[in-house]
């Protein structure tokens, strides 16, 4: 056929039928492509034209990225002040001061009442105390935190810039009363042996079986970072079992699996990595102007060509000329002026040489619109990582009444959300394998009434706990106690309930109330609170709403007249 283009394959043959079928096919798409009926899919858009991502699956994305990611997180969490601030924040917020144990073993399923539980209850609570307030730290292994300070340094982590926290749980034989504890372990330690590639059942230091289960961890021994002279544990790795073969876990990792098929965590601060680098260089550009100008503060401006000044005074124009004859006429200068001085009381007065201009320089900087631009960056990393905006930069000075109750609420959720993630998968490993341990040696025997399942044929029912952490606090204390006691009275909450959002043990409270009002009796002392002015049902008001009141008490201003269903009361002025 003359005139045809024919073409050929590597190895200098005409194409096989079925690959010329699979090209002139993905043209058609390509084709397609270009006019997608999505927009967001199209190619032809100048916003999309060289958007291209790959396919990539969760696990695969990070395990080419972490590394990276994770060591500019780090930095970022050395270096910058808000980086530091803002984990900070997460573990004051979802930590606190630590964690007290809230019992609640089902007794149904357990064969007990429910004030038998309370008794076991009660017992465990002690027990748990012991164990995690030892002033001898035995319940880290490496014995320099209590339970609280175990947590925080797992929050960190997790919350931080590995987004994922490691344990293990280890037997510590030397204890003197309980053997169990916990090893944390650094996210970076955990990978493939010798650097590998991911495998079928072998992802990113995860040992998984067909389900992508966890079955076991690859910890390196020493950290990747930790070059020292005769680290011979660099290039070393152990596998340690995910649990036991009876099921008591050896290994705890928390993470968010963002999605599915995710054996490692990413952290919340990956997305907002570019914000925070361009706010923070952009602060290092706008302070080294700022500087500059300071330095810099006047230039001197010569009508004279150096070259021509040079050539009309007969001088060389070379480096050791123009020296000696600017100093020439420097010293004649100063001669000049000490012989005949202008002598002003107070005031200080420099000489310029003929024809020249003092230009005092003009500072902009920093930029009008420096801080729109950090705050804006500052409110999309405080909303990526779960804070509000006051609550990362710690200003409150925009803030009212209304705008801080709303923020507080709908920020609440969101810690404990975090909260609960990481109590069921950092917490709930590490109270099941103490919990063996305490029913192994006997240490509940006394309490357990008869009949009871035992622990090792319904440890999950055993394991119900709720975790007790920092208050949420009040913004007007007056006003949300009485609310928390209409909703007692209505029979609508709890005083369990309404104790731990205080972040506080309602039991413990009651006992404490119990041997104060016995004191006072024991000292002929009235114990019976000074009685305060019953609150009033809420009653339609028409100027002002309670949080108007309130609004003005704190800001000092009223809101807008509202509607009692929150709509703004317009003022017309009657027809004449």
């Amino acid at each position: 056929m003359s005139g045809a283009v024919q073409i050929l394959g590597p190895d200098a043959r005409p194409l096989a039928p079925h690959v010329r079928h699979a090209a002139r096919t993905q043209v058609a798409k390509n084709r397609m492509m270009a006019s997608a009926a999505y927009q967001g899919a199209s190619h032809e858009h100048p916003s999309f034209a060289k958007w291209r991502p790959g396919s990539w699956s969760g696990q695969a994305a990070l395990t080419w990225s972490r590394t990276d990611l994770v060591d500019r997180l780090n930095d970022v969490a050395r270096n910058d002040g808000w980086g530091a601030a803002g984990t900070s924040r997460l573990v004051d917020n979802i930590i606190g001061s630590g964690w007290t144990l809230a019992a609640r073993p089902n007794y149904a399923s357990l064969n007990m009442t429910f004030d038998q539980a309370d008794a076991v209850s009660d017992r465990i609570e002690a027990l748990w105390r012991d164990y995690t307030q030892d002033v001898d730290k035995y319940c880290d292994a490496e014995r320099t935190k209590t339970m609280p300070g175990i947590l925080g340094l797992a929050a960190r982590q997790r919350f931080g810039p590995e987004g994922e926290a490691f344990g293990v749980i280890v037997w510590h034989e030397d204890a003197p009363t309980f053997q169990t504890a916990v090893h944390i372990i650094d996210p970076a330690r955990c990978s493939n042996p010798n650097g590998g590639m991911d495998e079928e059942f072998l992802r990113d230091g995860v040992a998984i079986d067909d389900y992508g289960a966890p079955q076991g961890y690859h910890f390196r021994k020493s950290h990747p970072g930790e070059v020292i002279v005769g680290n011979a544990n660099l290039w070393k790795w152990d596998y340690v079992e995910r649990s036991t073969e009876w099921g008591r876990p050896i290994v705890v990792h928390a993470f968010e699996q963002k999605r599915a098929g995710m054996t490692r965590g990413v952290s919340d601060w990956a997305p907002v990595m570019r914000s925070i680098k361009q706010s923070t260089d952009y602060e290092d550009f706008e302070s080294q102007a700022a500087m500059l100008n300071a330095v810099m503060a006047a230039f001197i401006e010569t009508p004279f060509d150096p070259e021509e000044f040079l050539d009309a005074m007969g001088t060389d124009v070379t480096p050791d000329g123009v020296s000696k004859l600017y100093g020439e006429m420097a010293n004649a200068q100063q001669a000049y002026y000490s012989a005949a001085p202008i002598d002003l009381p107070g005031v200080r007065v420099n000489m310029l040489q003929p024809g020249e201009k003092a230009m005092l320089t003009d500072p902009k900087h920093p930029n009008a619109n420096f801080e729109a631009f950090v705050n804006a960056a500052l409110r999309k990393v405080a909303s990526a990582i779960g804070l509000t905006y006051e609550q990362l930069t710690m200003d409150w000075s925009n803030v009212n009444y209304s705008s801080a109750r709303a923020a507080l609420l709908e920020i609440w959720r969101g810690f404990t959300a975090k909260k609960g993630g990481f109590a069921s998968q950092f917490m709930a490993p590490i109270y099941r394998a103490w919990l063996e341990e305490i029913f192994d040696k006997g240490m509940l025997d006394d309490v357990l009434p008869d009949n009871v399942v035992p622990f090792d044929r319904n440890p999950a029912a055993w394991c119900h706990a709720d975790w007790i952490g920092p208050g949420r606090g009040w913004i007007d204390p007056l006003r949300e106690a009485q609310a928390a006691g209409e909703r007692l009275n209505s029979h609508l909450t709890t005083m369990q309930q309404e104790s731990a959002e205080q972040g506080r043990d309602w039991k413990v409270d009651a006992q404490q109330r119990a041997r104060e009002q016995a004191y006072y009796r024991e000292l002929g002392l009235d114990s019976t609170p000074v009685n305060m002015q019953k609150s009033q049902p809420a009653q339609a008001q028409d100027d002002t709403s309670a949080d108007d009141e309130i609004e003005e008490a704190v800001n000092g201003k009223t809101s807008a007249r509202r509607h009692v269903l929150g709509i703004p009361s317009i003022r017309r002025k009657a027809a004449a």
